[in-house]
């Protein structure tokens, strides 16, 4: 076969069919006589057959050209059906669309995600699903769920990661032990420096736990060595020990900021410096995301910025909008981190 057909051609062919003169197609598709000649040419040599009969008087369609018409017409019309589709499909998204979310994670998001999904797009089925980070990236590649969010990024090839924000840990105790601020769920503007936690009795999950091995990096740091009460894994417990005035604890904010809005709790900053943990936006490097997906993606980075900036998460953010980078960059110095809640 010669020149392929495309679209255009397809589309010059109809216009001279329709007008049934080659120079009058040429005025309607505001294009030189000869270039269109040339076109319908190259068509009839692709196709092998000829479209048109010539004659002084214009262009007549053959047998061949009707049909060719007929088929033209179809597949022009079901191109623009699916341009429409398309546009709708972008302005009104529809599917399902799973998010894997740690522990934590999923008490400062859920929420706001949910609300503005269905908001904004009440065909999309979305669905939240609370893991362990540790299951969050075989997730991903088994398709089970479109989107992820990390403390450490992997080095495995099919996944992506963009480095979402830093988030702030936060020292925890029981009410009323640190100074309020005009909302619950917001921090007092005063910090603890971080060579003070060694004033503080501390209950901390045990060494192999990725949060304590954050910790302890920290620590390690700053030369800062603490009482250690007693060790505890399980977040949940954490909390009741630091609520029930047992012994302080250091964790994520968005672990406590349920807690801390009831009054449960009490927390403060941590300062000079902060301790922080890297949070990771995944997917999958080999599975585009479908439309919808793709806009919860846009929607989760943006409820992220919005929380950010407003005070009521302590973090900042680290990714650039759209910027995705090698897993190998991000590396943390242990493979515990993946325990995290």
């Amino acid at each position: 076969m010669g020149v392929p057909v495309d679209v255009r051609g397809l589309r010059s062919f109809l216009a001279v069919a329709a007008a049934g003169s080659i120079s009058r197609a040429a005025e309607t598709l505001h294009i030189a006589q000869p270039a269109l000649s040339l076109q319908i040419r190259q068509i009839e040599e692709a196709l092998g057959v000829d479209l048109f009969t010539r004659s002084h008087r214009g262009v007549s369609i053959t047998a061949a050209g009707q049909c060719f018409e007929s088929h033209a017409r179809d597949i022009l019309k079901r191109l623009d059906l699916a341009c429409e589709d398309v546009r709708d499909l972008v302005t009104d998204p529809e599917g399902r669309v799973a998010i894997g979310l740690p522990q934590s994670m999923a008490k400062i998001l859920t929420v706001p995600l949910v609300q503005e999904t269905i908001r904004r797009w009440p065909k999309v089925r979305l669905q939240v699903i609370e893991l362990s980070t540790g299951y969050i990236p075989n997730h991903l590649l088994t398709g089970h769920i479109d989107i992820g969010l990390t403390f450490r990024a992997n080095a495995d090839p099919g996944l992506l990661f963009d480095h979402l924000v830093d988030e702030d840990l936060v020292l925890v105790a029981e009410p009323g032990r640190f100074g309020g601020s005009r909302r619950r769920d917001f921090l007092p503007a005063s910090a603890v420096r971080l060579h003070e936690l060694s004033r503080y009795p501390m209950i901390l999950p045990a060494g192999e736990h990725g949060l304590r091995a954050l910790i302890d990096s920290h620590l390690r740091a700053s030369e800062v060595e603490l009482q250690v009460l007693a060790e505890v894994n399980a977040i949940p417990e954490l909390i009741a020990l630091a609520a029930a005035g047992v012994g302080c604890t250091v964790l994520s904010y968005a672990s406590v900021c349920a807690e801390l809005r009831k009054g449960l709790l009490s927390a403060s900053r941590i300062a000079e410096p902060a301790m922080s943990r890297p949070v990771f936006l995944c997917r999958s490097a080999t599975m585009p995301l479908s439309v919808a997906a793709s806009a919860v993606h846009d929607l989760l980075t943006e409820i992220v910025s919005a929380r950010i900036a407003d005070g009521s998460w302590p973090a900042r953010v680290a990714m650039a909008a759209g910027s995705s980078r090698s897993a190998r960059s991000h590396l943390p110095s242990s493979g515990a981190a993946s325990r995290q809640t």
